[in-house]
């Protein structure tokens, strides 16, 4: 019993180590950045502002609350001492806008503004009056550096451009300046062409067209001359092995038939019968027996005549007594 209780003691830490680790603020990127808006993304209240766009590279959920944005990394060894606080340039992202729980290969984009009170997503310095060119992000303990992005000067004076990566995530190229703004989406961008396009492009003449269409409809044709030969083939044979199986019935009912009537006269008379009856009929005709007058003679006892069914006739008469 008690080493089911380690086991099952153990399973639960192992399960809860991954449920942490699989839901890590370590999978976040800083994907994208735009500081010098003049006429690109607005925020919520229709400012053009500096952004920054923060990318979930995991496949599953990750909730970012609780850790921290800033410009200056400067305080970074003060957040790790016990009870130390963050320094002013420190943007702890708030634990109650459910907003800040990223879904897998999500986007989020935070407003460089330093207007906190605007809302969650407005941090509290802003990157044009900065005496840095980077942005970071802190764990909520203050102590692990999850992300850092450089940017180049050329982002704080261009107003049609904007800093970040190729590929979403992948922090570990140099980054560049962006073709395309993307705020909330993926940096890579890919042409899309419709398949009429696609099939002008690649058979301009139709001539392949023509081709695999002639040889769906043939081959279509054939499949079906082959099914119906097939069919008519296994129809005939079934026929004949129906009329065979007919044939064969009508004989064997005819044998029987035949079979039937032999047995029939055989069971009529037979020889020893018939035998029998000759030997009768001679001892009849040649032999020696009694022969009969065939005349019936009744002795009456009275000489008074009457048919048999008069009743005193079958009575005694008086005896008389007579005397010698």
């Amino acid at each position: 019993m008690k080493y089911l209780n380690k086991i099952l003691v153990l399973l639960v830490a192992v399960l809860a180590i991954g449920t942490v680790s699989a839901q890590s603020v370590r999978d976040l990127r800083f994907n994208e950045i735009l500081i010098k808006n003049t006429d690109n993304f607005d925020d919520e209240y229709g400012r053009h502002v500096p952004w920054i766009e923060v990318f979930n590279t995991a496949y599953n959920t990750v909730n970012m609350a609780g850790c921290y944005i800033t410009d200056d990394t400067t305080g970074f060894a003060a957040g790790k001492k016990k009870g130390g606080s963050a320094p002013e340039h420190w943007y702890r992202i708030p634990k109650t806008d459910v907003h800040t729980n990223m879904p897998q290969r999500s986007y989020l984009v935070f407003y460089l503004d330093a207007q906190p009170l605007y809302g969650t997503f407005h941090v509290n310095f802003d990157p044009r009056t900065s005496k840095t060119n980077y942005i970071a992000l802190i764990s909520a303990d203050g102590k692990d550096l999850i992300d850092l992005m450089y940017y180049p000067k050329q982002v704080l004076m261009d107003s049609v451009v904007s800093f970040g990566y190729e590929m979403d995530g992948i922090n570990t190229e140099k980054g560049h300046i962006l073709d395309q703004f993307t705020p909330g989406a993926s940096n890579e961008i890919k042409a899309t062409v419709s398949k009429q396009e696609r099939l002008k492009r690649d058979d301009p003449y139709g001539l392949g067209l023509a081709i695999i269409s002639m040889s769906v409809v043939f081959t279509a044709l054939i499949l079906i001359y082959c099914m119906l030969k097939l069919f008519g083939h296994a129809s005939k044979k079934i026929a004949q092995r129906n009329v065979k199986k007919s044939e064969g019935e009508s004989a064997a009912k005819a044998q029987l038939a035949a079979t039937d009537g032999k047995e029939d006269e055989e069971d009529l008379i037979s020889g020893e019968q018939v035998a029998a009856i000759a030997t009768a009929l001679h001892l009849h005709f040649n032999s020696m027996h009694d022969e009969e007058s065939e005349v019936i003679t009744i002795d009456m006892p009275s000489a008074h005549y009457s048919p048999w069914a008069q009743k005193e006739l079958a009575m005694k008469k008086t005896p008389t007594l007579r005397r010698k």
